[in-house]
């Protein structure tokens, strides 16, 4: 890694961290297929590279590393380090997982010592700015970052690229936008935001031009509740895999397909953090079941924008207890009886109009659907 500029963040335990790597794990745990089409892959500066035939067509390439100022990777110590760090963490289930995962290798040979460093930079400054880091500079989430100061989980969020933190702020904004009731109804549903994230900024944003306006904008009511929010979805990630077993669902064995098993539990002591609740869980609870649950609780909300009305119609700790057990056997149901990876389940309008629905019927049980 000496040859390369941008070394991957650590914390004081040598655990990586940054959006950068949790992305990449992500895609290695949930979606191991999309790898080769996600990422730009491994560059490595080398000696010497030699190439021979072996039987059956097959091929042997031996390379040479000599100078650790000249060789090693150049570009792509993100995901060399992420893949490190999820083939050293697996079990036999995740591990078995982790083979259908490929990268790229890029193998440069030959260079000009003198031009290893201009390379370097050169690649690695060739991913664009993204639009988040944008505008994070022109003070788009300074509201955001006044919500949660000094809450649990607060420090957690990066609001740029190469930003410490485990979530980034795209992230964020999808998962505010879930309860924008001036947006979305009991008929129409978020799933858009799943595969299009942008569009989660890009409301958000619109909203802050218009409070300077002097507008009613829906930022202003979504805002303050941010971190219930957060906490919310951080609950349901801790109580989704007891609840799967309840349901005749064995969550750390989830299977993708026939033949592979997507990663959700490990035999081992807790260690994913629940950051915005202060709590850990051995469960990697995929993102495409935690959205569709977490955007049902939009029916809890009392929302009246004119007057700038946002509350809950019944405490979210018990409405949770309520319904978790149906909104898990609803992503039950899409990825085991569809045959929906877990992933796409996420993707699917229907996936948030049934967890809407469980979570719309257990209020309208207990009288709490009075219009205001």
């Amino acid at each position: 890694m000496e040859v390369n500029p941008r070394v991957p963040n650590r914390t004081r335990n040598g655990v990586l961290s940054g959006p950068v790597i949790k992305g990449i794990l992500q895609t290695l745990t949930e979606a191991p297929d999309n790898m080769a089409l996600m990422n730009q892959g491994i560059f490595l500066l080398v000696e010497d590279a030699d190439f021979k035939r072996a039987q059956g067509g097959a091929g042997e390439l031996k390379i040479t590393l000599a100078d650790k100022e000249r060789h090693g990777i150049v570009n792509g110590g993100h995901t060399f380090a992420a893949i490190r760090q999820a083939i050293e963490d697996a079990d036999d289930n995740e591990a078995e997982q982790l083979e259908n995962a490929w990268v790229r290798i890029h193998i440069l040979h030959g260079i000009d010592p003198e031009k290893v460093a201009k390379i370097a930079e050169g690649l690695n400054r060739s991913k664009q700015v993204d639009d988040a880091s944008l505008d994070n500079l022109d003070g788009v989430f300074l509201d955001i970052q006044e919500a949660l100061k000094g809450k649990p989980g607060h420090d957690q969020i990066a609001y740029h690229q190469g930003d410490n933190g485990e979530l980034y702020i795209s992230d964020v904004l999808v998962l505010l936008q879930l309860f924008n009731c001036e947006r979305y109804s009991d008929d129409k549903h978020p799933h858009s935001l799943y595969r299009k994230p942008r569009l989660a900024a890009d409301t958000f944003k619109a909203d802050l031009a218009r409070d300077k306006k002097g507008e009613p904008a829906a930022s202003k009511l979504l805002v303050p509740r941010i971190h219930e929010i957060l906490s919310l979805s951080d609950e349901i990630k801790l109580r989704t895999p007891a609840a799967a077993n309840r349901v005749d669902f064995q969550f750390g064995r989830m299977k993708d397909d026939k033949k592979r098993k997507q990663r959700a539990g490990t035999s081992r002591e807790a260690k994913i953090a629940l950051h915005f609740i202060g709590k850990r869980t051995r469960y990697s609870v995929p993102k495409g079941w935690v959205t569709p649950m977490l955007a049902a609780f939009r029916a809890n909300v009392e929302w009246n924008l004119e007057s700038g009305r946002f509350g809950w119609r019944v405490p979210l700790d018990e409405l949770l207890d309520g319904v978790i057990d149906d909104l898990v056997r609803v992503c039950v149901s899409e990825h085991r009886d569809n045959k929906n990876p877990p992933e796409m389940v996420g993707n699917r309008e229907s996936s948030y109009r049934q967890c809407y629905d469980k979570v719309l019927l257990y209020l309208a049980r207990r009288g709490k659907l009075q219009q205001i």
